[in-house]
This record gives C-alpha cells, sequence and structure tokens, in this order.
C-alpha cells in the first residue's frame, strides 16, 4: 500500500498556526469536521514495509501532533493539556491516555513517541518536530512534514528550538 498524503493536515496547519507555533483552538474547533477526516485517514492506513523511512516518519509526527491536536479539541476550552488528566507520565498522565486508533491497535502519546518514533526510527531531531501542546514543547510547525522534505523540516525545527531565547538560554 502506497503512503498518505498529508495535505488535508497540513492545509489545517497552514490554516490554524501561527509562525510562532501558536494554534488558533477556537478556529480548528470550528473545522473539527476537517481533523477528523485527517485522523481518520491516518486511522486506516497505518504505514508498512513497502513506505520509505521518510514515509514511515513523516507519518508518525504528523499522527502524534494532529492526535495531540485533537485530544486538546476534545476538551476544548482547557487551560493547560495536563489539566485533562493530571497524572505521573508513563503511568496515569493525559500522554497515557489511550485513544489512538491505528489499524488495529490502540495507542497513546507516549506510546507513539517513545514506542515507535524514538525507538525505531534513529533520528535525534524528532524531538524538536513533535508537539505536546505545551509552551515548554518545541513549536508546532505550520506545515505538515512530508517525505520529500522530511530533512530539511527536521533540520528547520531543531534550528528553530535551539535559537529559541524563551526555551533556551545558553549562556
Amino acid at each position: 500500500a502506497q503512503s498518505i498524503s498529508h495535505d488535508i493536515f497540513d492545509g489545517l496547519l497552514k490554516k490554524y498556526v501561527n509562525a510562532q507555533g501558536n494554534v488558533d483552538y477556537s478556529g480548528m474547533k470550528k473545522d473539527q469536521q476537517t481533523l477528523n477526516k485527517y485522523l481518520d485517514l491516518v486511522s486506516k492506513h497505518e504505514p508498512n514495509l513497502t513506505w520509505s523511512q521518510e514515509e514511515q516518519l513523516a507519518y508518525w509526527i504528523n499522527a502524534y501532533n494532529a492526535f495531540t491536536i485533537s485530544l486538546v479539541l476534545k476538551h476544548y476550552p482547557v487551560a493547560s493539556i495536563k489539566d485533562i488528566k493530571r497524572g505521573i507520565s508513563f503511568i496515569n498522565s493525559v500522554w497515557d491516555i489511550k485513544f489512538i486508533k491505528i489499524g488495529k491497535e490502540t495507542y497513546d502519546l507516549n506510546n507513539i513517541e517513545h514506542g515507535i518514533l524514538r525507538k525505531k526510527f534513529n533520528e535525534p531531531r524528532i524531538h524538536f518536530a513533535i508537539n505536546c501542546a505545551s509552551y515548554s514543547c518545541p513549536r508546532l510547525s505550520n506545515e505538515a512534514y512530508t517525505a520529500s522534505k522530511l530533512d530539511a523540516q527536521l533540520s528547520a525545527a531543531a534550528r528553530g528550538f535551539l535559537s529559541d531565547k524563551t526555551k533556551n538560554n545558553i549562556q
């Protein structure tokens, strides 16, 4: 099976995420059906071995970011993603809610980040590409990750985070 297009998600990001990575959740909420269409596409097309490494990596980064947005929208308005479910990370926090159906599996955000992205792909720039819906996280890109632009996108995300003086103060 051929990889999926991330055009739907790309359109949403361009429309509702500003250059600083801030999401217009109230606007996105009004476009929830479009996001759901993308999430349905992701859910029904799990990567397989015929996909290139770049296609698989772009898929999982976009899946993480899109499902994070959908989780916030489900509870919107919410002051912090942590208010959705407080707890101890990797045990019972918001990132441990199993709500992501992909193929026959049900995942949580931690499964995708640590069990797939970090475990399967030898790519340290992943940290700068996934966004946990918190100000302390790397900014959310206002474009979807794609296989053809992945290296440049990951490099830009890393440079953007490392040069952000609100997140890093190197003296």
